[in-house]
């Protein structure tokens, strides 16, 4: 795992460079995306289909039965005592007049006598519609068909045709004075039809779904190939060629419990506990002991992954201090539930020290909290000027973690300048949301400004049912024992990092500094309100 993470970049771009000279690997990669899109748009495309099959039923439900009666004529040469070469032309002869023949089948001249021998209520040209003629190849051989809405109808149709066409090629057929030379014979009469050849209902059912699903399918891959978003870790990490060091489901219950500390042994806490890992992996060529947590727009859930880490580090034994860097719109203070009058602006510009900005959240944690203060009218000048800088050195030095939220990367600068005062950035993308334009410029922003991004976190993800399958064990634990089950949870070690603080403050009151356990405090002088910070052992001061 440690060797995957340290590897990660270089794997991804080792892929996009093979993926790039290879135009098969990249049509099988855009083969799966298609079936990814099918699978993404199942819905849509079950519903296309159950569309097409309902509008073929519906359309072969509103077609009027039709009826097919068929007949045919033998068409031959009337001559007598004729001999082989006589039979052979005449054979020839006859195959030619067929072929005239099935053009007249329709003609007026036939249509006429049949309706009115039957005393039809069809016009020539209406009757024409429903007779078709057609003639084998190489053959005398004529079929006739007749449809109609009524199986008799079509059947005395069909066999008045071939009543009325051979007095009407006798007619065409004889010279003056002479008798006809052709003879045409009803070889096969017409009978009842018992069932109608149209609508075709099966057929249509077929097509229909057959169309329906071609449909669906190909709305399903176009509006794949339009969706510019985020849909999964796998391109959020091709997109920002970095590494994906966290993946947080969508959670429902993340609106009325948005920290971790209060439900320490469900599913999320447990993925922030693995970003935590993850994190540590990556401080294995060097520290890191300061962050920022930034993303593109805004709503991607960048503070409630910030706060979250925040605790999940803590819970581990880690001094953390969670700093609210977002001075246009601040929210670490609302989800932790503290007063902001007093914070980073306040430490920046000189009215009070750090230690009198922080806030111990809880005792059972070694995380202070710092919110941002008063709005400054020039948030990124303040964030860039070297009393922050400092103020990140001294308390790393001390032994801290500084985690700072901040504003998303697109509508302003302020993270990509707090991202140069530490050691990195990690970018939150909200998949299904973030736009994959959206996370490219975010990251070439901070590689313009020679930040290190440490990775991605795709946050909002959809869990499948799997996922679930631990959270959602009973622990069969209620009442006192439960509470001291998830207090143990989120109790950290026993470290010698550990806080030496006994009670905890209340909330929204300034920290004092806690005694020291080893050594007497040094005198030295003042530097941006840290006094000593690096030689302290026991506290955050």
């Amino acid at each position: 795992m440690v060797t995957g993470l340290r590897a990660g970049s270089d794997d991804l771009a080792k892929l996009t460079a093979f993926a790039s000279a290879n135009p098969d690997f990249r049509s099988m990669m855009d083969i799966t995306q298609y079936l990814r899109a099918l699978r993404a748009q199942w819905l849509l495309v079950v519903l296309m289909t159950a569309v097409g099959g309902a509008a073929a039923g519906a359309y072969s439900w509103v077609q009027t039965p039709m009826y097919q009666a068929d007949a045919q004529l033998f068409v031959s040469i009337s001559e007598r005592d004729a001999g082989a070469a006589d039979l052979n032309q005449g054979g020839t002869f006859a195959q030619q007049r067929v072929r005239s023949y099935v053009d007249i089948v329709d003609s007026p001249m036939v249509t006429s006598e049949v309706i009115k021998s039957l005393n039809l209520s069809y016009t020539t040209d209406e009757l024409a519609k429903q007779i078709e003629a057609s003639s084998p190849l190489n053959t005398v051989l004529l079929n006739i068909s007749v449809t109609d809405p009524s199986p008799q109808r079509a059947r005395d149709i069909a066999n008045a045709v071939v009543s009325q066409l051979p007095r009407f090629i006798a007619d065409i057929e004889t010279p003056a004075g002479t008798t006809s030379p052709i003879k045409a014979t009803v070889t096969k009469s017409a009978t009842l039809p018992s069932e109608p050849v149209a609508p075709r209902t099966k057929l249509n059912l077929a097509l229909g779904l057959l169309v329906g699903l071609a449909s669906g399918a190909g709305l399903a891959v176009l509006r794949h190939t339009l969706d510019k978003t985020i849909r999964g870790r796998r391109e959020a990490a091709l997109v920002a060629d970095a590494a994906v060091v966290g993946e947080i489901g969508d959670d429902p219950k993340m609106k009325v419990q948005a920290l971790i500390a209060d439900d320490p042994t469900g599913l999320r806490a447990e993925e922030f506990r693995r970003l935590r890992t993850n994190i540590r992996f990556l401080s294995i060529d060097g520290r890191i002991g300061s962050l920022v947590v930034t993303g593109s727009v805004p709503s991607e859930g960048k503070s409630t992954v910030a706060a979250n880490m925040a605790i999940a580090l803590a819970q581990s034994g880690e001094r953390v201090v969670l700093i609210d860097g977002d001075l246009r719109k601040p929210t670490i203070a609302t989800l932790f539930g503290l007063p902001g009058g007093v914070g980073l602006t306040s430490v920046l510009i000189g009215d009070v020290r750090i230690e009198a900005a922080m806030h111990h959240w809880r005792q059972e944690l070694p995380l202070y909290v710092v919110t941002s203060g008063p709005t400054p009218p020039n948030p990124s000048e303040l964030l860039g000027t070297r009393r922050l800088a400092d103020l990140v050195a001294g308390l790393v030095a001390s032994g801290m973690t500084v985690i700072f939220d901040s504003p998303p990367l697109l509508p302003v600068t302020d993270a990509a300048v707090l991202a140069r005062s530490t050691d990195g950035a990690l970018v939150v993308t909200r998949v299904g949301s973030t736009k994959v334009d959206e996370l490219e410029t975010s990251i070439e922003t901070l590689r313009n400004v020679d930040a290190r991004i440490l990775g991605v976190v795709a946050n909002r993800v959809k869990r499948k049912k799997k996922d679930d399958y631990y959270a959602a064990q009973p622990s069969g634990w209620t009442g006192a024992a439960a509470a001291k089950a998830a207090q143990a949870v989120m109790a950290p070690p026993n470290t010698d990092r550990a806080p030496a603080a006994a009670t905890a403050p209340p909330q929204g009151r300034a920290t004092p500094p806690p005694p020291a356990r080893h050594q007497q405090r040094p005198a030295v002088g003042r530097r941006n309100g840290l006094d000593g910070l690096e030689n302290r052992e026991d506290g955050p001061w």
